[in-house]
Formats: structure tokens, sequence, C-alpha cells
């Protein structure tokens, strides 16, 4: 099993969306067909009419895209409404590699009206040395946009545009739980934990925590991938810090970061194997049309955070 190859994103429009993915960060938009009604009903939302749904993938690549869903004709809210950085529940960001990260960030405020948590930094944490910006765009999309100065499995690309999206990270209320969700229930493996305590956190307000509370909050990050690679991971950051819990309203139909989709040899042995662990499943093996998939087996399970993660097998019968 491989880390995730796709994200989806639910939004409000899809033009809005893809605008500053296709002009800053140089992705290619694809329009994709209506979901079919197979597909609509795997969904399960109550009063959906139709899903409208287009691709964005960065420049010869064919993992980390972006797959954006627009539920018609049905009540949408936010997953994650206030956004701040300590309020956990559902997949809070998408992590991309860019030669120029200050650069990227200034492009997506003076031509997109992008905000973010705190100014661009430079920080070392463990073995990452980087500059980095973690940029709020329009529905729920948050990027962080980072700037190495050590070896990376992916190639750069020019100056004025992103990588590929290569991890995503979770705000869990317990980083403990989250990681045994992972590695007993799915079989992934830990490639990195720390605790970071009594230090600001990297860079001052990469995260926006507020002052002088960052350095006194506790906070444990840890990554987690199926084969222990930085390449279609998922990053856990337990803060701790009292916040809001958004884990319910990370589901279909609302706004915002939705999904993980992560491809597998065999989807039932897989759900047969969550079951086992008396985790339940969130939708139970279906197959069904995908636009751009193709005709494919697929259950999804919710992390103990709320986070769906889809397996899909291509082809599966």
């Amino acid at each position: 099993m491989s880390g995730f190859v796709e994200i989806v994103w639910s939004v409000v429009d899809i033009d809005r969306a893809c605008a500053a993915m296709v002009d800053v960060a140089g992705y290619q938009r694809h329009d994709l067909p209506y979901a079919t009604p197979e597909e609509l009903a795997y969904w399960n939302v109550p009063g959906c009419t139709g899903i409208a749904q287009a691709m964005l993938t960065a420049p010869g690549e064919t993992k980390g895209s972006l797959r954006l869903v627009s539920f018609q004709g049905c009540r949408r809210q936010p997953i994650r409404p206030s956004q701040r950085t300590w309020d956990s529940g559902g997949i809070f960001d998408l992590d991309l590699f860019a030669r120029d990260a200050r650069g990227i960030y200034d492009a997506l405020v003076e031509r997109h009206g992008w905000t973010a948590f705190g100014n661009p930094v430079d920080y070392v944490m463990g073995a990452f040395d980087v500059t980095q910006v973690v940029a709020r765009g329009p529905d729920g999309l948050v990027l962080a946009i980072i700037e190495p100065r050590q070896a990376v499995e992916i190639a750069l690309p020019p100056a004025d545009r992103l990588t590929r999206i290569f991890n995503s990270t979770q705000l869990v209320r317990d980083v403990g739980d989250a990681i045994a969700f992972y590695t007993d229930v799915l079989g992934w493996k830990v490639m990195m934990d720390m605790v970071i305590d009594d230090a600001v956190e990297p860079g001052a307000d990469v995260l926006g925590l507020p002052m002088p509370y960052a350095r006194a909050v506790r906070r444990r990050v840890a990554i987690v991938h199926p084969e222990g690679r930085n390449d279609g991971s998922v990053e856990l950051i337990e803060i701790d810090f009292a916040g809001e819990d958004y884990a319910e309203r990370a589901v279909a139909p609302n706004i915002g970061l939705l999904a993980l989709r992560v491809p597998v040899d065999d989807v039932a042995s897989l759900a047969a194997q969550v079951a086992g662990c008396g985790h339940a499943l969130h939708t139970p093996p279906t197959l069904v049309d995908v636009a751009a998939i193709g005709r494919t087996l697929l259950f999804s399970v919710r992390t103990p955070d709320g986070a769906i993660i889809e397996f899909f097998e291509a082809g599966g019968a």
C-alpha cells in the first residue's frame, strides 16, 4: 500500500476554487463529468441532486492531485469554520514544496487575496530545516508551503510553482489515539513522533499560536505512512490548548478538505481487517464508476478525529 494519491476537496464554486492553484501553483485543471448516480448514492447525501467535479494536478504528476467536488441542491456548511490551529477535527492542510515559499505566498496574497496563520518563517525542527508559511484560501483550503534546505523525495519545481501534494496534516485531540488507529487498524508505520515542550513554536508563529502561550503549550507531532515514507503521508498534530472540535462536521457535503484517497491491492481484505479490529466502516465496499479512475471498488473509514480515509482498488470486482 502506498500513501494517498488524491485529496477530495468539497467546494462551493469550482471556478473560484481552481483559480489560485492554476495561476500561482501552476497546476493543470481537468474538468470531469458529473458524478454518476451510483457515485452520488455512495456519498449518501440526502437531497443532493448532483456532484460537479474537476481535477487539479501538478504538471507531469499522476498523484498528489486535488479532486474538487461541488454537491448541488443541498445545505452545506464549513467543516472547520474558525480554522484555528488548536481546533481539532477533519483534515487541516495540504503540504507542498517550493523553491521560493515567500514569493509563492506573496503571489497568493496579491493576486488572490489569500491570508496566512503567520508570516513566512525560517525554522529547524528535528531533521527539517525549512522556510514555511501556512496559507489560507477559499473553501477551507490550507496549504503548508515549504521551502526545504535538505534533501527531499520530490523534485522541486521552478521558483514560481509548487510541487505535488506530498503530505496532509490532521489536528487531533490525542496523537496517541490517532497513531493507534493508523498503526493497529490500518497497519501503517510511524516515521516521526516528537514532543515540543517549553519552546516557542517553530519560527515563532508559523501556526499562529498566540504569544506568550506558544512557549508554554505542549505539542506532539507525528507522521504516519503505509511504508514509512514522507510522500502521501499524514501528519498528526496535538496542541494542548483549549479549542473547538469539528470532527462531526467532517462529512459530505460540507465544505473543506473532505477525504484522502489511498490505492490498495485488495479492498475486501482491508475492509475485513478494519472491521475485525472493531472499527466501523464509514462506507462499505462498493463498486462505483469514478471519473479519472474508472470502475473501482472502494470503501472508507473515519479516523478518531473524523477525517475520511478512502481506499480504492481500481478495476476491483
